[in-house]
């Protein structure tokens, strides 16, 4: 069978806008998003402009190639009838290495900027980040497990439906089969969140030591499934497996029109990647 679909959540992880026009603001964003954690002085904005330049013009010349590479090879794997739910395991910690680098590219320039961060400016990026981890648990506090697998159910067949225009009957009850199968680690998840933001407050408070601060942040940024327990990484990766499985039935369900409605959205999106590279790459 030739229909292709690719896997939406790995779309969401490459860490690439899906359109050249987005991603010619990506300084922007990664500026207004820092804004919201902590208000920065001249010789810090100054510092970080300088490292958001070059994230971006590094990004755009040696990422993006990356992530042409890994959709291209997904596309292979469906058009050989190939892919499997372990495969598919193996595609999300491709996606995550993604994430890896840019961290190790960012943290040389990164380090002084946080050395040089006030106690206020520290208590006003914790103090946001507490914030958001009150709300996500608001989001998910008193719900019963049916309203649970309802909101999963929701988000998820939205994400289908961006890629693949309606979905059958047939296609939303498999998305329900897999919330239904799927293991809950809501209450392992926010418990590892929130040990991730008790050691981000440790390293801040250490960024007087260089070496504390580096370790600690690599840690986070590079390792942070060491502050999972065993159970919470046995879970993730079976569900994982199991959402690998219903991509496959998903892309068995596939109508000629849902087909081409994404393999037209899959080649846009590889166009505009492979194009913002090879146009960087001439620039540079």
């Amino acid at each position: 069978m030739k229909q292709r679909l690719l896997l939406m959540v790995l779309l969401l992880t490459l860490s690439a806008c899906s359109t050249k026009l987005s991603y010619r603001f990506l300084d922007w964003a990664i500026g207004w998003e820092v804004e919201d954690y902590v208000t920065l002085k001249g010789s810090q904005q100054r510092a970080l402009d300088t490292l958001i330049n070059q994230f971006v013009q590094w990004h755009q010349t040696e990422e993006l190639a990356h992530y042409v590479a890994q959709l291209t090879e997904i596309k292979r794997l469906i058009d050989t009838n190939t892919l499997t739910p372990a495969l598919w395991v193996e595609q999300v910690n491709i996606a995550k290495r993604h994430w890896f680098r840019l961290f190790e590219f960012a943290l040389p320039q990164l380090l002084p900027i946080i050395v040089s961060l006030s106690d206020a400016q520290v208590q006003q990026i914790m103090t946001t980040l507490h914030n958001d981890e009150q709300a996500l648990i608001k989001e998910f506090a008193g719900k019963s497990p049916e309203q649970l697998q309802q909101q999963a159910n929701d988000e998820l067949q939205a994400q289908f439906t961006q890629w693949l225009g309606s979905l059958t009957a047939q296609q939303k009850e498999m998305i329900y089969q897999y919330n239904k199968q799927r293991l809950s680690t809501l209450d392992m998840w926010l418990e590892y969140r929130h040990e991730w933001l008790r050691q981000f407050d440790i390293a801040l408070g250490q960024r007087a030591d260089s070496a504390q601060l580096t370790a600690r942040l690599t840690l986070l940024m590079t390792q942070a499934d060491e502050l999972k327990s065993a159970q919470h990484k046995a879970f993730v990766r079976q569900n994982s497996e199991l959402f690998g499985a219903l991509i496959l039935d998903m892309h068995a369900s596939l109508s000629a029109k849902q087909s081409k409605h994404f393999y037209r959205k899959l080649n846009n999106l590889i166009d505009d990647l492979r194009e913002l590279n090879q146009e960087a790459k001439t620039s540079g």
